[in-house]
C-alpha cells in the first residue's frame, strides 16, 4: 500500500491533485478540507494516502492530516458508505466535529452531509459510536451557564457547551441554548442529555 506521497504539487483541480514524486505523477482524489489548505503550485506537499484496489482501477485518496485519513478509513468500514460519501463527510465537517456528532447521536448534523440521509446517519451512529473515541473533558466552565451548573453536574454543562461549539455554534449561542434548556434538564443531567436539549433549542432558533 502507498502510505503517503511527498513531492511537488504540479496540479490542483476541484477535487483532485497531481503530485510529482521522483518524476512520476500521482493523481489523488482529495476532500475540500485538504484542497483548501494546499500550498501553491510548485511547492512541496505531503499527503497521507489510501489506495483503493478494484478490478478495473487503482484509485488514490489523499489527506493533509492523519486525523482526516483515519476518519476516511473508518467510514469505509461502515456498510453502505463508499469513498464518495466519505469524502463528502470530510468536505463538509472536520474529524472532531463529526466525532462529536456521532458520540451525541446528532442525526440532524450528520444529515447535513451530502449523500447522508436519516437512515444512513442512524447507521453511522450505530456502527461508529463505540469506535469513535471518548470525548475530551472541557477545560473550564463557560460564563453564562445556569447557576445550577456550579453544582455536581457542572462538568456536564461545561462539556455540553464545548460540544455545541465543536458542532459549529458560537459560545454565546451554546450558552444561551443551554440556559433555555435548564427547565427540562433536571437536577443532574448527563452531557448527552444537555447536548440534545441544547440542539433542540438551537434548531428552534
Amino acid at each position: 500500500m502507498i502510505a503517503h506521497l511527498r513531492g511537488e504539487l504540479v496540479a490542483a483541480g476541484a477535487d483532485s491533485v497531481v503530485i510529482d514524486v521522483a518524476g512520476v505523477g500521482y493523481r489523488c482524489l482529495v476532500p475540500a478540507s485538504t484542497r483548501s489548505r494546499l500550498p501553491a503550485q510548485g511547492a512541496t506537499v505531503q499527503l497521507y494516502t489510501y489506495l483503493q484496489v478494484r478490478e478495473d482501477a487503482l484509485t488514490l485518496y489523499g489527506f493533509l492530516t492523519p486525523a482526516e485519513y483515519d476518519l476516511f478509513e473508518l467510514l469505509l468500514r461502515v456498510d453502505g458508505i463508499g469513498p464518495k460519501v466519505a469524502l463528502a463527510v470530510l468536505s463538509t465537517t472536520d474529524p472532531e466535529s463529526f466525532r462529536r456528532a456521532v458520540a451525541f447521536e446528532d442525526i440532524t448534523a450528520l444529515c447535513r452531509v451530502p449523500g447522508i440521509g436519516k437512515k444512513t446517519a442512524q447507521r453511522l451512529v450505530l456502527e461508529l459510536k463505540d469506535k469513535i473515541g471518548s470525548l475530551p473533558a472541557a477545560p473550564g466552565m463557560p460564563d453564562g451557564l445556569p447557576a445550577a451548573a456550579k453544582g455536581p453536574a457542572g462538568d456536564a454543562w461545561a462539556e455540553a457547551a464545548e460540544a455545541l461549539c465543536a458542532l459549529g455554534y458560537s459560545r454565546s449561542e451554546a450558552v444561551a441554548a443551554l440556559a433555555r434548556a435548564r427547565a427540562e434538564a433536571g437536577e443532574e443531567p448527563s452531557v448527552e442529555t444537555l447536548v440534545r436539549l441544547g440542539l433542540k433549542q438551537l434548531y428552534r432558533g
